[in-house]
């Protein structure tokens, strides 16, 4: 009997995590943006990007989200579009880009 407990108790935990996991993967990446610098972005050119006319390389390994917390592709970075960044060891590392409507 203290078996079959033990063994529910196992099965009810692992599906709480598998729960929680799935959940948690669903939901949109977030980040503080506090020490964040702000502008608007000029232009995208490959690994670089032109934020109110100072020109910075993007970190290889760059994170951009869109204001609402979801992914968003280089590629998909429109001129005139608000910008939050930060900056690791003089590149953007992350980036917070509010499209314009």
């Amino acid at each position: 009997m203290l078996g079959l407990l033990t063994l529910g108790q196992t099965m009810l935990s692992v599906s709480s995590v598998s729960f929680a996991d799935t959940v948690q993967a669903q939901e949109p990446m977030l980040f503080s943006t506090a020490g964040f610098q702000a502008g608007v972005i000029d232009e995208v050119q490959g690994s670089s990007i032109r934020i109110d006319g100072r020109s910075y390389v993007l970190k290889s390994a760059v994170v951009v989200l869109t204001h609402e917390g979801e992914p968003l592709e280089i590629e998909r970075i429109i001129p005139t579009s608000l910008v939050k960044f930060h900056l690791k060891e003089g590149h953007i590392d992350k980036m917070v880009v509010t499209l314009p409507q």
